[in-house]
């Protein structure tokens, strides 16, 4: 867990400092204000790592869930609330995300990270609900471009994940929606903590 935290920071600090050289070229990377349709219609797919990270979050920092309410935890995918995640809360726009210090990596890296192209050249595409920024003239960018445009190339999709995958590479057939991952994780993270109470005992 505490590994994959460095993982975690390392995405933030590559995304801050790409969104921060594009800032100092005259071009403004952000989400629209309190936004959060990137988590309408969608459930994170989570390695037991993940999950276990966001149960450790739940459990340490007082939070509503424990291992023993777990069950309760369900889908409230509705007109009002699209997000099938069940840490989605449609009544605080722009603060959606209940665990959003604890977020999977498919969350932290949505929208200020590249893929690679066919060409095996990094490709970075603005989140359609993105205002497009003065100074870009496409929605997708090349490296080349990237370059050109913003000084800074966005961190790799792929790099982190399988830095994620490395952690425990016998997980990589383990990846399981959100909702039925922490239940497990929950039990897992609060046995844990129930012998090891210090954070850095665990």
């Amino acid at each position: 867990i505490l590994t994959l935290d460095l993982i975690y920071r390392k995405i933030s600090d590559a995304q801050r400092t790409f969104i921060d050289s594009a800032s100092q070229h005259g071009i403004e990377l952000a989400c629209p204000s309190g936004c959060g349709k990137c988590c309408h219609g969608f459930m994170p797919d989570v390695l037991p790592i993940e999950a276990d990270y966001i149960a450790y979050y739940l459990l340490s920092n007082s939070k509503v869930f424990s291992a023993a309410e777990a069950p309760s935890l369900q889908i409230a995918s509705s007109a009002e609330n699209p997000s099938p995640c069940p840490f989605h809360d449609p009544d605080r726009p722009g603060e959606n995300c209940r665990i959003y210090p604890a977020r999977p990596l498919v969350c932290r890296l949505f929208g200020y990270s590249a893929i690679k192209d066919k060409n095996n050249r990094l490709s970075y595409r603005l989140c359609r609900y993105m205002p497009a920024p003065q100074g870009l003239d496409a929605r997708i960018l090349d490296q080349d471009t990237i370059i050109s445009k913003v000084g800074a190339l966005p961190p790799l999709m792929t790099d982190f994940a399988m830095e994620v995958l490395s952690l425990d590479p016998s997980q990589a057939a383990e990846r399981k929606p959100l909702i039925e991952a922490i239940r497990p994780a929950l039990a897992r993270i609060g046995t844990t903590l129930q012998y090891c109470p210090e954070p850095n005992a665990a």
